[in-house]
């Protein structure tokens, strides 16, 4: 009569292939004073090997774990490094060219002092007006 909490697997060795031949052997003549029996050691062998990859593809659904584990893999990190530097790299471009633009508008518009500076309203790229600054006035008073 079978037990519930038992189950059975099978392992087939073929002696033709080197490997088998070896596994056969030592499980032929395994040492029962060390360990406890052939069954034990084949349960401790493959956990060994299992604790070794560390579960990575074992099992069928392995990579919806590890998408659910919440771990994030060095491949994962890198595109997202690759993500950020394009994205900043883009950002710091359009930023460079809002105020090289906005900086040259300024030149060309307000070449005689503060007066005709503050005239003319200088707009950042998302269309809001840059609060004036005392000490950037007399900067540009100095300047000018």
């Amino acid at each position: 009569m079978a037990k519930p909490n038992i189950c059975y697997h099978s392992v087939r060795l073929n002696l033709d292939n080197e490997q088998h031949c070896r596994v056969h052997k030592v499980l032929s003549e395994l040492n029962t004073e060390i360990h406890k029996s052939v069954n034990q050691f084949i349960v401790d062998a493959v956990d060994f090997y299992i604790r070794s990859l560390n579960d990575e593809s074992l099992v069928k659904d392995a990579a919806e774990q590890k998408k659910n584990a919440g771990y994030i893999s060095r491949d994962d990190l890198d595109s997202i490094r690759a993500e950020l530097k394009s994205e900043v790299k883009n950002e710091i471009i359009m930023l460079l060219g809002a105020a090289l633009g906005a900086g040259g508008v300024r030149v060309a518009a307000a070449p005689t002092g503060r007066n005709s500076v503050d005239a003319a309203a200088v707009e950042t790229a998302g269309g809001v007006k840059e609060p004036d600054d005392p000490a950037m006035m007399e900067l540009v008073d100095s300047w000018g």
